[in-house]
């Protein structure tokens, strides 16, 4: 039985009592887990697993073939033992919140100026994301600013669903990328909806609204190619 990835339906649920399923040296794996696993330029989550009242630190999740999440820990467990996992809860809303607004971004850069992502990354301090465009200005990227904050500071919850794989492929206004289809999980697309503005396809964390998010900056670019531009964010 593969782990159950609560952050899939409940991203805001940080914290999970639940079943060691199987152990290796340094690592354990769970019936369910909170801990985002990577993807999409989103890092792993980190934080900490107790056990019969002792903490240990979880620094990094990964998935194996049968879909079992491994919590890398200096934890002793066993299987068939409960334990509890607990998400750093603040670093983990920190990069929801970059993650919404480089939705809000890619879309507003796509809408505006035709430019789709070609990669991305969120950290605890900033964000990044390149797109496929030929030239940048002050004036496009202020406009740019002026558009995502104008939403960020609007109040529009964030919602998610699910799409067969064959009803995603009738639904090209779900993508934000040419050359990169987002993965299917069991036969499905995750499709994280800002209300009233964008949906698109995304297997990440985010905020529960806009509003959350806050105003932010657009406050380095660089040149990565002839078609390819890279903007930086930070949280104003």
């Amino acid at each position: 039985m593969s782990t159950q990835r609560i952050y899939l339906n409940t991203p805001q649920q940080t914290h999970v009592v639940t079943t060691v399923v199987a152990t290796r040296p340094g690592a354990f794996a769970v019936a369910a887990s909170p801990f985002f696993v990577g993807g999409g330029g989103q890092p792993v989550d980190t934080g900490v697993v107790s056990v019969d009242g002792a903490n240990q630190r979880i620094e990094h999740v990964e998935v194996d073939a049968e879909d079992h999440i491994w919590h890398h820990s200096a934890a002793v467990v066993m299987p068939g033992q409960a334990v509890d996992l607990v998400v750093d809860k603040q670093r983990r809303r920190t990069i929801s919140r970059y993650h919404t607004a480089l939705h809000v971004l890619n879309t507003l850069a796509l809408t505006h100026y035709q430019a789709w992502i070609t990669g991305a990354q969120m950290t605890e301090d900033y964000a990044r994301i390149d797109f496929a465009i030929e030239w940048l200005d002050p004036v496009m990227l202020a406009d740019l600013e002026a558009r995502m904050n104008a939403v960020l500071v609007a109040y529009h919850p964030v919602h998610y669903r699910y799409l067969s794989v064959a009803e995603f492929a009738e639904r090209s206004d779900l993508l934000r990328t040419k050359n990169v289809q987002p993965p299917a999980y069991r036969g499905q697309v995750r499709v994280v909806e800002i209300e009233g503005f964008d949906a698109q396809a995304c297997g990440g964390t985010h905020a529960e609204s806009t509003h959350e998010v806050g105003p932010c900056c657009i406050y380095k670019s660089e040149n990565k190619g002839k078609q390819n531009k890279r903007l930086y964010i930070r949280f104003a």
